[in-house]
């Protein structure tokens, strides 16, 4: 019998004799391989030009990655990026509702409202009803992921109300 100590986690994994060891630990779901391991040098120690040039390389693909979004436009020292934080920070501080984006979980921003017009939405009639559940215009609050700007909407209080009074109409009319 032998235990791993998963790296993220600090669990004791316990693999009986014989058995495959754990790939993934069944506590935190991590690789038990995959840990990665950041290495800082302290002292004067001199990097040799060679090891210069392979950092300023590694940097320079890992910025394109994670700042593919802004198309080629030139940061300052990462200036614009801090703002960016910062302006998010604050609008996150001033929303009441903060909906997780759909696609990659990042929490979303509150863009503005949508007023959607008769023309712009043919409502659904339920069942036998003559009434929808839903009747233009209304609003709807706009979401905008800051980090795929992926949309979402949600509807405004007072359709949200509107809506709970046709359900509640629409399930009285098929009680009688």
């Amino acid at each position: 019998m032998s235990v791993t100590i998963c790296p993220w986690c600090q669990s004791e994994i316990i693999q009986e004799e014989g058995e495959e060891p754990e790939k993934i630990c069944p506590v935190c779901d991590n690789e038990l391989d995959g840990y990665r391991t950041l290495q800082f040098s302290l002292g004067d120690e001199e990097e040799s030009e060679e090891e210069e040039a392979e950092d300023e390389r590694l940097v320079s693909i890992d910025d394109d990655e994670d700042l593919g979004w802004l198309d080629g436009e030139d940061l300052d020292s990462n200036e614009q990026l801090v703002r960016f934080d910062e302006a998010l920070t604050e609008l996150y501080d001033e929303q009441a509702l903060m909906p997780e984006c759909p696609v990659c979980r990042e929490y979303m921003i509150e863009a503005g409202e949508r007023l959607v017009g008769a023309a712009e939405f043919a409502p659904r009639l339920p069942g036998n009803s003559d009434a929808p559940l839903l009747e233009a215009p209304f609003k709807l609050t706009m979401f905008v992921c800051p980090s795929c700007f992926a949309t979402h909407s949600f509807l405004g209080d007072e359709a949200r109300q509107r809506f709970i009074r046709g359900l509640s109409r629409h399930d009285k009319e098929n009680e009688v």
